[in-house]
Formats: structure tokens, C-alpha cells, sequence
């Protein structure tokens, strides 16, 4: 039975947002939001250059008196013959720690086959299709009927319709337009566009649609119920467990900011984050070597591999990641681990690219930074 709930929870006297899809009771996948601060990546708006940072080509945008953000690529933008006193930016980072937020003049707007962006007339698909869906998709979108836009087909593209893929592009490219008409006269400051909220852009993407959607918020209940048939609306009521109790999403949070996480076998991880990259150690634990250590190893490395891409999904750990695992001496097993890995990181939703093991045994990975560390988002 898959579940998806969206719940308000307390921890440490604040409240939060959250979203989560549980999978036979086993947390798969979660988003947590401050109750009355949400993200801005996603949204456009109109902004202007307020300073510039000349030795990178980049410069600080304004959107307004509490908020700005960073724009790498403002030589680019410059060069095009864009207008720094009013310009169009969409956030693809929220701030962190000291950091500012950081946007792009290249505005996104996602379904759930496809996003469409301002620029060359082009057309791209997931590199996760395979290719005999792919050729059965690029005859189905030509490019040239969407001027401007460059369209990316998503991976769920491969197991949709034709008649739902146009619909939706379609959509998409009249929502883009509205846009750039609406830009002509607003002023800086001005939201032109903010994305579906976290947990319906969750449900949307979920490979696998869950089998209930539950929430204990009315407001949410009738918001998802308009979207899609069946939500079960279960109020809290007093004597009787919280949405949140009954799936021990506060233990689950708990587990989640340690750095410690244990496996069925007796092994255990040891996640820990530094500025720069996220530092995974596999340890044997109490897992006996057995008769043949290396096939236990092997099976050891196995489990902890599917852990830490879940691991990384729901702490929403990012950047350059550095995996340790128990060293294997076969190459043919070393091999195995990494194709495993590979073919692994492409069913995740944000853009996991696995390279291989070093001369010292380390798995390098990266994995796409959109969000906040689960840890900052909680404060912990």
C-alpha cells in the first residue's frame, strides 16, 4: 500500500509543513516546509541589477527591499541586449546560510511530461528514456511549432499519450507567454509566476501514484480534491492520534538527522555533510563475515547502495558526494556495484549522475542542488 499524507507537524516549538510518501509503512519519499515560509524556487519575477561582480560576470538582483538574488550568467544576459533596470528572473536556488538566493534569466515552466523554457527553438529528452521511446517522441513534438521555447521532454513523457504530451506543452507555452505579456508592465518586484505548491509538484512527479492520499487539513483536502478524485480528509480530533502519530513522521525526522542509520543486514552508514561534499562511510557493523567475506561484502555493499540514494532523497543531500564502501578485491564485483549505482540514481527525480570508483575504492557522485538540507530547514 502506498500512502501519500500531507500533514502539519511541531518540532521544538515551530511548525512545519510536510509531505510524505510511504511505501509499506517505509518512508520513500518527504519534503518539509516552514509553516509560513516557503520556497522560492520556481517563481519569476521582475527585478533589476543593483550591483554587479565583474571578475565572474555576475551581479545581484533586486526583486525587492527584503529579497535579491545572485545571477551568475549577467555577462550573458548583458550581451543578448538585455535591460538591467527591468528584467525577468526565475529563482532556481533558495538562500542558504550566508548565501543569497540564485536565479537565471532563463525562465522554466514544468508539467508532468515536460518543462518549456524561453530560448532557442529546440527540443531535448531524459536522458532516462530509453531509445525506442525516444524516437517515438521526437516524432510526436516538433520544435518548430513552439518558436522560442526549448522544450524538455521528462521521463514520464515515455509512458504518457500523445494526445496528453501537445495538451500539456501546449499549456505550458500559453502560460509562458502570458508571462513575457504581463512583464510589459509590471513593476519590479512583481511574482509573474509561482509553481504549483511542494506537495501537489510531489504528487505530480511520483513515478508511482500512491493508492491514498490523506491530509488533516481542510484547506489542502479541498486544494488536492479539486486536482485529483478520492482524497481522505482526516481532521485531527482529541483523544485519538495525529495524522502525524500514526505514521511516526516525527521518529522518521528524528532518524533522519543522525548520523548513524542502520541496515536490516547489521551493517551500518555514517553520513556526514562538510561545506564542500557529503562523506558516506559503509560499515560492516554486526554482520558476520561468514564462509566467503568478499560475498558478503559484495551483498553488504548492495543494500547500503539503495539506502544511500534514499538517504540522500530524503535529507535532500546535494553537491559532490563521496561513498565509502567496504572494499571489494573482485573488479567484476566492483563493476557490479557501480552499474547497480548507476542504474539506481536513474530513477531518482532530481539529476543523480554516478562516475565511478577511485584508485582508493570512493564512489563519486553528484546529485542536483534545488533545496535546503533537510538539518537547515529543521534548524538542527
Amino acid at each position: 500500500m502506498n500512502d501519500f499524507i500531507v500533514t502539519d507537524i511541531e518540532r521544538d516549538g515551530k511548525q512545519y509543513l510536510a509531505a510524505a510518501c510511504y511505501k509499506e509503512r517505509v518512508l520513500t519519499e518527504l519534503t518539509v516546509r516552514p509553516r509560513r515560509q516557503g520556497s522560492q524556487v520556481g517563481k519569476i519575477y521582475v527585478g533589476y541589477v543593483e550591483s554587479t561582480v565583474k571578475n565572474i560576470g555576475g551581479a545581484f538582483i533586486r526583486i525587492s527591499k527584503d529579497f535579491k538574488c545572485f545571477l551568475p550568467n549577467y555577462r550573458q544576459f548583458l550581451s543578448t541586449g538585455g535591460n538591467p533596470g527591468h528584467m525577468l528572473v526565475m529563482v532556481t536556488k533558495d538562500a542558504s546560510g550566508v548565501k543569497e538566493a540564485v536565479c537565471s534569466t532563463v525562465l522554466e515552466i514544468a508539467g508532468r511530461y515536460s518543462v518549456l523554457s524561453n530560448g532557442k527553438t529546440s527540443l531535448s529528452i531524459s536522458r532516462k528514456v530509453p531509445e525506442e521511446e525516444r524516437a517515438v517522441l521526437k516524432k510526436w513534438v516538433n520544435p518548430h511549432e513552439y518558436p522560442n521555447c526549448h522544450i524538455l521532454l521528462r521521463t514520464n513523457a515515455a509512458t504518457a499519450d500523445k494526445k496528453s504530451v501537445i495538451s500539456e506543452i501546449t499549456e505550458l507555452r500559453s502560460k509562458l507567454e502570458d508571462v513575457f505579456r504581463q512583464a510589459e508592465t509590471a513593476k519590479a518586484g512583481t511574482c509573474l509566476y509561482a509553481p504549483p505548491s511542494f506537495y501537489m509538484t510531489m504528487l505530480r512527479d511520483l513515478y508511482e501514484k500512491p493508492d491514498r492520499i490523506i491530509t488533516n487539513i481542510p484547506a489542502i483536502a479541498e486544494e488536492l480534491g479539486q486536482k485529483m478524485p478520492g482524497v481522505d480528509y482526516r481532521p485531527d480530533s482529541s483523544g485519538s492520534l495525529t495524522l502525524s502519530q500514526l505514521y511516526n513522521l516525527n521518529h522518521d525526522l528524528d532518524k533522519l538527522l543522525q548520523k548513524v542509520v542502520w541496515l536490516k543486514s547489521g551493517a551500518y552508514l555514517v553520513i556526514e555533510r562538510a561545506e564542500a561534499f557529503v562523506i558516506i562511510d559503509v560499515n560492516s557493523g554486526r554482520c558476520g563475515k561468514g564462509k566467503n567475506p568478499e560475498e558478503t561484502y559484495r551483498k553488504i555493499n548492495l543494500e547500503a547502495g539503495e539506502e544511500v540514494l534514499r538517504q540522500l532523497r530524503l535529507r535532500e543531500l546535494s553537491g559532490m558526494i563521496l561513498i565509502d564502501f567496504i572494499s571489494l578485491e573482485s573488479e567484476d564485483r566492483q563493476s557490479e556495484l557501480v552499474n547497480v549505482m548507476k542504474k539506481l540514481s536513474r530513477k531518482e527525480h532530481r539529476r543523480t549522475e554516478v562516475m565511478d570508483l577511485t584508485k582508493l575504492g570512493i564512489l563519486e557522485m553528484v546529485r542536483e542542488k534545488k533545496e535546503k538540507p533537510l538539518e537547515e530547514i529543521l534548524g538542527s
